[in-house]
């Protein structure tokens, strides 16, 4: 099972457990209602209802981290910004507008922190990959295919730019424009990189099997 963050929030201090169960388990034995959208769950918990911050923690952590893995070099790291950045949401509710998409201000918060942690390395003197020398080779994808994901296929495959506005399309139903928020993008400009991803991806990948294509 993979490492699941939930939060365990008090009013003043808020405080986040690691729970070895995946998101599904614990959203399948949690009491509240599943019905609510995220912006109802965040406008409750910004009037303290601990609980429905908590649902939207497990429903969005998973995405979260595959997001933020495209800025960083390992899972710990992107599992530990996506902590920092459940926190940094929470203690911000109160600013929250619950009228505008959730996900959206909620990525937006985890961009910025990626982008400082990346910054804060390059201080540090380390040198990590660059966004396009990241882009890998189909052969290496095959390497390490797990179960059809294609998710984790297309990481491998695309440049971490294109992956993230492909991620964000397909997998968070985000449209264009606020994809192009989240990532500090014209809009323009994000419809370009994601009609480029899709066109990638499709030459590497097989569309009945989502497995690569060994050319």
């Amino acid at each position: 099972n993979r490492r699941m963050i939930a939060t365990t929030l008090t009013k003043d201090k808020p405080q986040v457990s690691l729970f070895r169960e995946s998101s599904d388990q614990l959203l399948a034995n949690f009491p509240l209602p599943k019905g609510k959208t995220d912006e109802e769950l965040a406008g409750d918990a910004a009037k303290g209802n601990m609980d429905s911050f908590e649902v939207l923690v497990l429903r969005r952590r998973k995405g979260l981290v595959r997001f933020l893995a495209s800025f960083s070099e390992s899972t710990a790291d992107a599992e530990d910004l996506a902590q920092e950045t459940f926190l940094r949401a929470f203690r911000n509710l109160s600013r929250y507008d619950p009228r505008k998409p959730f996900l959206t201000w909620l990525y937006v918060i985890a961009r910025r922190l990626a982008i400082n942690f990346k910054r804060n390395r390059s201080r540090r003197g380390e040198s990590p990959l660059t966004e396009e020398e990241t882009e890998l080779s189909g052969s290496e994808c095959t390497t390490s295919f797990d179960s059809g994901s294609l998710w984790s296929c297309a990481s491998k495959l695309l440049y971490p730019p294109a992956f993230r506005v492909l991620q964000l399309h397909y997998a968070e139903n985000m449209p264009v424009k606020e994809i192009a928020e989240v990532l500090g993008k014209s809009a323009t400009g994000t419809k370009v990189v994601l009609f480029r991803a899709r066109r990638s991806l499709a030459d590497k990948i097989d569309p009945q099997t989502y497995e690569p294509i060994n050319r």
